[in-house]
């Protein structure tokens, strides 16, 4: 049985955003028409992308089944978005265009909404390929998260879910609004804690539905990128919470937190090249983000003997790194 190109009464839309992949995007839409379930309509956004003739003549064989929308670059939130507003399954689907489904996804993750009816978004586990050394793992037993799933238990993950292996109610996305569109990275991430933060239920469906790609320069595990983006983040979303509620008050210490990380990763690149002054302006401002003994000796050890400090650090770094034994 093959899927109706264009379903009156889809049950779900797969939004699928194309930016750059289109020597990729051909494996992501043949997971997706390879679906045992097969009441779904497939909306592609090009996002303003740079290899748009590629792009367009991998999606030739597909136009016949597939929603085609071009738009000027605006990111990945907006072209989610323009998907979401052209969509009308009752639910939604987000698979980006280097990831993978595995033939039961839609199946699967609509079965375990049918058995929670209550919940309003479900994010299936996946399995890591490509090139990296996470190739062949599952993400929720690298990262596990025990249900329920909360705004707490995600604030400090700068993820809590990958759009490509989630499965959403349109109902509640109309509810939460527009993905953001500010920022290149982890909208989805602002976007789940609006949805917790709003009444909105999510949980993990542990079965290995997909197949996610990461590659060795990735800017979604390079922290040094992702934690700054994960500060304009929270501080995005601190703007549209209630001052006094529980939540903005852990998104503050959140973001002191994730300031403290950067602001102690980049003394000790100073400290290890030997710009004492630089290390310990950052030292100090780590310090003031979120005051600890380890940082207050630091700025001892740099104010009466920086040599011995970037030795002992350096030292203590390696110990850490090489680990036990």
């Amino acid at each position: 049985m093959q899927a109706d190109p264009f379903p009156a009464n889809p049950r779900v839309s797969v939004i699928v955003p194309a930016y750059n992949t289109a020597h990729l995007i051909a494996a992501t839409l043949d997971s997706v028409f390879s679906q045992t379930f097969k009441e779904f309509e497939v909306i592609v956004v090009n996002d303003g992308a740079p290899d748009t003739p590629d792009l367009e003549r991998v999606l030739a064989s597909y136009r016949d089944r597939i929603r085609y929308i071009k738009q000027e670059n605006q990111g990945v939130g907006a072209a989610r978005n323009a998907g979401i507003r052209n969509a009308s399954g009752e639910f939604l689907a987000f698979p980006d265009s280097d990831d993978l489904w595995l033939p039961d996804f839609l199946a699967g993750q609509l079965k375990f909404f049918e058995e929670h009816p209550g919940l309003d978004l479900v994010c299936a586990d996946c399995i890591y390929f490509g090139d990296s050394d996470l190739a062949g793992k599952s993400w929720q037993a690298l990262d596990p998260i025990q249900d329920p799933v909360t705004f707490e238990k995600i604030l400090p993950t700068h993820g809590g879910a990958f759009a490509s292996f989630v499965l959403m109610r349109r109902a509640a996305a109309l509810k939460v609004g527009s993905f953001e569109e500010e920022r290149p990275l982890l909208e989805d991430y602002h976007y789940w804690l609006r949805l917790l933060y709003g009444g909105g239920r999510m949980a993990y469906n542990p079965k290995i539905l997909g197949r996610r790609r990461i590659h060795s320069g990735s800017l979604t595990y390079n922290h040094e990128v992702v934690i700054p983006q994960a500060v304009k983040a929270l501080q995005k979303l601190e703007a549209i919470l209630d001052p006094s509620s529980k939540e903005a008050d852990l998104v503050r210490q959140q973001i002191l937190a994730f300031q403290y990380r950067l602001y102690v990763d980049e003394g000790k690149r100073s400290l290890a090249a030997g710009d004492f002054k630089a290390a310990l302006r950052s030292f100090e401002a780590a310090y003031a983000a979120a005051p600890s003994r380890k940082v207050r000796l630091t700025l001892v050890g740099l104010r009466w003997a920086p040599g011995w400090t970037r030795w002992a650090t350096s030292l203590r770094d390696r110990r850490l790194s090489d680990g036990p034994g």
